[in-house]
Order: C-alpha cells, then structure tokens, then sequence
C-alpha cells in the first residue's frame, strides 16, 4: 500500500539525495539500530533472555527472516548450542 502523493515522494526522494553519502549511511545505521532495540525490548517483555541461544534465533529471525537460508540458520544454531554448552560446563 502507498499512500503518498508522487509529488510528496518525489520530494522527499529529492531531500534525501541531498544529503551525503556518510550522512544517509548514518541514517540507514541509526534505523538499524533502532529496529534492534524495538525487537530487543519486545522480546525481553516475552521473557527471552538476551543472549541465550533462543534469544539469538529471534533475533535472527526476526531481523532477517526468509533472507537467510534453512541450511545457514542451521549451522548458526548448531554453533549457537556447542557455544552454549561450553559456557555452561565451565562454570
């Protein structure tokens, strides 16, 4: 859905092409960042503990979904439990 005239878009478009590249870089970071801390707090609020490796696997999909492959969020989660499971038998 789209709901912004073309003459806004074009405008806004215009504003934004004006800017540099370092500073619409630093734009697209600060809206990473903030799209981060929003999941982050939703999911402290579902009880997940930052961190542990489920916290890690929402975190992934929630920020990349169907980007990454069933066969590299495998690999990442089998890393994530051996990673796990050194932590916790040294203490």
């Amino acid at each position: 859905m789209n709901d912004t005239l073309p003459r806004a878009e074009a405008l806004v478009r215009t504003l934004l092409l004006r800017r540099s590249g370092e500073e619409r870089l630093k734009m697209g970071a600060d809206m990473f960042s903030a799209s981060r801390a929003l999941i982050a707090a939703s999911m402290r609020e579902e009880g997940l503990v930052p961190g542990s490796v489920e916290w890690k696997l929402r975190l992934l999909d929630r920020t990349y979904g169907p980007e990454v492959s069933p066969a590299q969020r495998q690999r990442l989660l089998d890393r994530w439990r051996t990673e796990s499971r050194g932590t916790d038998s040294s203490r």
